[in-house]
Formats: C-alpha cells, structure tokens, sequence
C-alpha cells in the first residue's frame, strides 16, 4: 500500500475490512471466559450466522469499546518508544501532593471521552488557565464535522476513535465526531458453562477460631489494625482473610464457568466514508485537497492502529488468551461498486505508510503539533482524586 493508493481509496472505496478466525490458546473448543458485564453476567445474544441455518447464540468475548482502547493503548506505546509521534493532550499528576497510588500523566489516548474528557476539561495550562479556555482548547471545542482541523491538529485519535463534548461549556450541543474504526472479538455458537470450587486455605484455619481471644494473649500489630479498622469486632478467620473460602461459581442464569464456542471472529473495519464526512480546511488551500490528505492520515493511524492490536496478540483476560486460527490475515478494500481487493500490511509498514502521510499532510499546511499540549490538574482535580484516594482506602479496610 503505497500513500497514492490509499489516497485514491480513501475518497473513493467504502472502507477496509479485516476478518480474522481465532481459537483459544488451551486448543479448539476449550473454555474461554468472556467479559462481564453489571451483575457479572456475559454479554450473549443471538445473531444470524453464515453456515448456521437458525440464529445462533454468540458471546462478546472483547467490546467495540474494549478493542478501541486495546488500539490507542498500543498507538500510545509506539508513540512512547518513539517509533511514531501522534499529536495527543495530556494531564500531568506527578506533582499532586499526598496520593498514595501514584497516577502520572494521563493521555487523550487513555481517557474515555478522549479530548473532551472530564479529566481534561478540569486540568490548567502552566499559566493556570483552564484547558477549554486555552488557545488550542477553544479551538477544539469550536471545532465540527465541516472545519476538523483544529482538533486534527492535537487529537486526531479523537476524530478516529469518536467522541463527544458533552460535559463542556456547551453541554450536550457539543460536537459529535462518529467513531470511524470499529472491532469486535466474538465466540460463535457459544454454550454457557458451571463452575464451582474451593480457595483452599494452606493453613487450613479452623472457623471456629475467635481471633479476638488471640489478640487478648497475644500482641499483633497487623491484626490489632485491621481489627480496628473493621465496623464491628473480628469474630472469625475469614474476616482477616484466612481460611478456605467455597464458592458456587454462580446461578443457572449466570454459571460464571466461562464458555465453549464452534469458534471466535475477530471482525475490524475502518469506514472510509466516515472519515469523507470531516473536512480540513487551511486558509489559502484547497479544501479538497488539505481535507484528503487528512483523511489518508486518519485512514493510515487506523490501519497501524489495527496492525498493532494484532502483532501485540490476544490476551484479553485471565483465561482468554487466543491465537490465530488461520494462515494469513488479509486486509480487504470494499468498494463502492461491491468490488473487493486484498492486501497485506504488518505494523512496521503500517508505521512507514503513516509517518509517509503525515509528511504529505504537513507539506499542504495541516496542522501536527510535534509536541504534547501539556497541562496539569486543576486544584479541585487534584483534590478530587486525593480525596477519593483515601476514601477508597478507608472502605477497603471497612469491608
């Protein structure tokens, strides 16, 4: 794929599509454990399936929104290890005061609103002026589909990945920029199953035991802490985390033993005609152009966002590890026309085609901020998270 070419495919095909079949790491139709959802129930539904004759029940073994942090989490490592550089905004905690779990710097790349985030709506410039306020934070939130290049020009992931100023200064009338990549990991045909057990305690502590009478004999600095921490008196073991500890492994509605599957789709596609939707004008150019070679960009940061979501692999959680099932995974161009064309791109010449567009980008006068839009919390931010810090430390110990 050269920068031509996906110039040409970005103004004229559907999108990019990238299919991939899967199986657990363990081996064909072992158990995989999918994500939990509120009340720690798995997200399965039925869905109309090619080769299936009925509707067949699938489970989202890794979200749209899973996968799209799982790809800017990868941009943001490239971006550390300076293989590329992606403009991006970010917060810097490392001065805050008095946390006991350390934050650092927070990224557009890591908050869930990106650009319009909370977190980044209440952080300052070094002259203490609020980020909405701030040259680039105005121009930001002035942005809309019809003039993106402001926020091109700090943010593109935001563009790419969605987002929405909904909690700035003009609330809900904010902008909404469509997410423009979207992936899904999903277990097809997938039977539900039971588990049950027992966390064997080595020392086999009898519940019996009233650890009150020991601390009467005995003196225990941790125990006498813990103990005082608690709401009511310790009366057993189990209440200082000793002891074996049975569970049922859940419901018949919710049996909580994971999943077996005739196998998992890893479905990606990037639309291209999404990204026609933003324009990128520059005073003095022609939007047309400068509004392209953005959009090759854009497609290009999805293209590597993609390549390197699959080189890092597929640990999703503890006992959903997965490997690829097939030889080759091919991107495919969807053309207007029904048309189909395939090629094949690993992330180091996914890296190339970007840093190749972004060159191009620069040269037509679009905007790339070469370094951070630095800012730090504000001191109701700072506050806030120090705060809950030590609420969250004090519930702990409570429960």
């Amino acid at each position: 794929m050269t920068t031509e070419k996906l110039l040409e495919i970005v103004q004229k095909a559907a999108g990019v599509r990238l299919r991939i079949r899967l199986q657990p790491l363990y081996g064909q139709g072992e158990i995989v454990f999918p994500s939990t959802y509120s009340g720690g129930k798995y997200l399965i539904s039925e869905r109309r399936v090619s080769g299936y004759e009925q509707a067949v029940e699938c489970a989202i073994l890794d979200s749209v929104q899973s996968q799209a942090n799982r790809m800017e989490e990868a941009l943001l490592e490239d971006i550390r290890t300076n293989m590329i550089f992606v403009p991006h905004v970010e917060t810097d905690f490392s001065s805050t005061q008095g946390l006991t779990k350390p934050i650092g710097k927070l990224t557009c790349f890591e908050c869930p609103h990106r650009i319009f985030d909370a977190i980044l709506r209440d952080s300052v410039t070094d002259q203490e002026l609020p980020f909405p306020l701030s040259e680039e934070g105005k121009a930001a939130i002035n942005a809309n589909a019809k003039n993106s290049t402001a926020i091109f020009g700090i943010s593109p992931a935001s563009l790419l990945f969605g987002s929405w100023d909904s909690t700035g200064v003009n609330g809900g009338l904010g902008e909404k920029y469509a997410r423009c990549v979207v992936s899904e990991i999903v277990g097809i045909n997938a039977l539900q199953a039971s588990r049950a057990g027992t966390r064997i305690d080595p020392l086999n502590a009898a519940g019996a035991i009233n650890p009150e009478e020991i601390l009467k004999s005995t003196k225990d600095a941790m125990w006498a802490l813990l103990s005082k921490s608690k709401k009511n008196k310790v009366k057993k073991p189990s209440e200082l985390n000793h002891g074996s500890v049975p569970w049922d492994g859940g419901t018949e509605k919710m049996p909580h033993g994971g999943v077996t599957v005739d196998y998992i789709q890893q479905s990606t596609a990037v639309s291209f005609s999404a990204l026609r939707q933003l324009q990128f004008p520059v005073a003095g150019r022609d939007t047309r152009q400068t509004s392209s070679k953005a959009h090759a960009v854009l497609a290009a940061l999805a293209l590597h966002s993609v390549a390197l979501n699959v080189e890092k692999g597929w640990h999703l959680r503890s006992r959903c590890d997965l490997v690829l099932d097939q030889a080759d995974a091919e991107f495919e161009i969807l053309g207007a026309e029904a048309s189909r064309e395939t090629f094949k791109m690993a992330a180091a010449k996914t890296r190339e085609l970007l840093n190749a567009t972004i060159r191009e980008a620069k040269e037509s006068g679009l905007p790339w901020r070469e370094e951070p839009v630095r800012l730090k919390p504000s001191k109701a931010l700072e506050q806030l998270v120090f705060i809950s810090q030590q609420t969250h430390r004090t519930s702990a110990a409570e429960e």
